[in-house]
């Protein structure tokens, strides 16, 4: 069975938004690398249960 992560948006003051929720390791490392792509600010999927965070994308906004 597939994990669920979400996805949220971090900005550069350190406010947070979600962004998207997901299956699979392999889909929320895939929907960081998407969003990356469209934004400055960092991304980054949790397993909310366990606070085990599996991808995040590179700060570009410092």
């Amino acid at each position: 069975m597939d994990r669920e992560y979400d996805v949220f948006e971090k900005f550069p003051d350190g406010s947070q938004i979600w962004r998207a929720f997901v299956k699979g390791l392999i889909e929320a490392r895939a929907r960081v690398v998407e969003l990356s792509e469209t934004s400055l600010n960092e991304f980054y999927a949790i397993h909310t249960p366990t606070k085990e965070v599996v991808a995040t994308s590179p700060k570009r906004y410092e």
